[in-house]
């Protein structure tokens, strides 16, 4: 914007601080690359069990079998915490267009509700948590029953939310990513079909 429009606009200003707008308005440009953090949260009533549903997410070891764009999966340094906790290191790795990582997450079980996986050194990802909660579609009343967890039906309440460390990955792949995290659910959905299928 130039002087004379400042000057008009701000006609009792003096010329130093006409120059300071000016260089404010140039340099206070907006961002143009949009925020490369995503989060896709979504929940669904299955017909299995709480503790059939943990079971399937909880088995890092066997993703590599059923998870979307999930190359590699292993398990390493499993610490039972007591109170049906279990901590552990999974490995995975993921393959998709240009790129392909494997990366390890912190890994916490809580048996049979909780779930949650924290990328701990990702280079694709500044951020990537996934996250799931597992509950009896029951009353309030009566989950704290021991047989709650083997009711034929549970509600499953799944979050992930990433950011990548590169804007350049971020354009570049954020509507893909928005997909393949709406299609995560689903691909447990029918991990449980498979496998409870069977018996």
């Amino acid at each position: 914007m130039s002087l004379r429009v400042l000057a008009s606009r701000f006609p009792n200003a003096t010329r130093s601080t006409l120059t300071s707008i000016q260089s404010r308005s140039f340099f206070s440009m907006p961002d143009i690359l949009p925020s490369s953090r995503k989060e896709h949260s979504e929940r669904q009533l299955l017909n299995f069990s709480q503790e059939q549903v943990y079971n399937v997410v909880s088995s890092v070891k066997d993703y590599e079998q059923f998870v979307p764009f999930c190359t590699f999966s292993k398990v390493y340094s499993s610490r039972n915490m007591g109170h049906n906790k279990t901590l552990f290191d999974g490995e995975l790795g993921i393959g998709f267009k240009m790129f392909e990582e494997k990366y390890t997450s912190k890994v916490t079980c809580e048996y049979p509700k909780f779930v949650e996986a924290v990328s701990s050194d990702a280079t694709l990802f500044k951020e990537l948590v996934t996250t799931w909660r597992f509950t009896p579609n029951l009353p309030a009343h009566k989950l704290s029953q021991p047989n709650a967890l083997q009711h034929p039906s549970c509600f499953v309440d799944f979050n992930i939310r990433f950011e990548f460390a590169s804007p350049l990955h971020a354009q570049a792949s954020s509507v893909f990513f928005e997909q393949v995290s709406k299609m995560m659910l689903q691909a447990f959905v029918d991990r449980c079909n498979t496998v409870y299928s069977k018996r």
